[in-house]
């Protein structure tokens, strides 16, 4: 006597999709990549903002503007003396 055979199976496969061409996956990457710049950008400016609020709300000192033309580094001649 031969061993019962095992059942045969078949699957119905649906319509096929479109495919993805070059164009589209390049289309995709470009897009992530301007969205994950364009953020960038934004983070830049945001950051470089507070950076100006900070620098002018900071106290003025000799070092950073005020009082400036007094703090001299050039050095100046040595008096003759008689």
């Amino acid at each position: 006597m031969a061993p019962p055979a095992s059942p045969i199976i078949v699957r119905v496969i649906g319509p096929p999709t479109d495919s993805a061409t070059l164009g589209d996956i390049l289309l995709r990457a470009l897009g992530l990549t301007g969205a994950i710049t364009l953020v960038a950008l934004l983070f830049g400016i945001v950051l470089g903002g507070l950076f100006i609020l900070v620098r002018i709300r900071s106290p003025r000192n000799a070092f950073n503007g005020e009082n400036s033309g007094e703090l001299s580094l050039i050095a100046e001649p040595p008096s003759s003396r008689p």
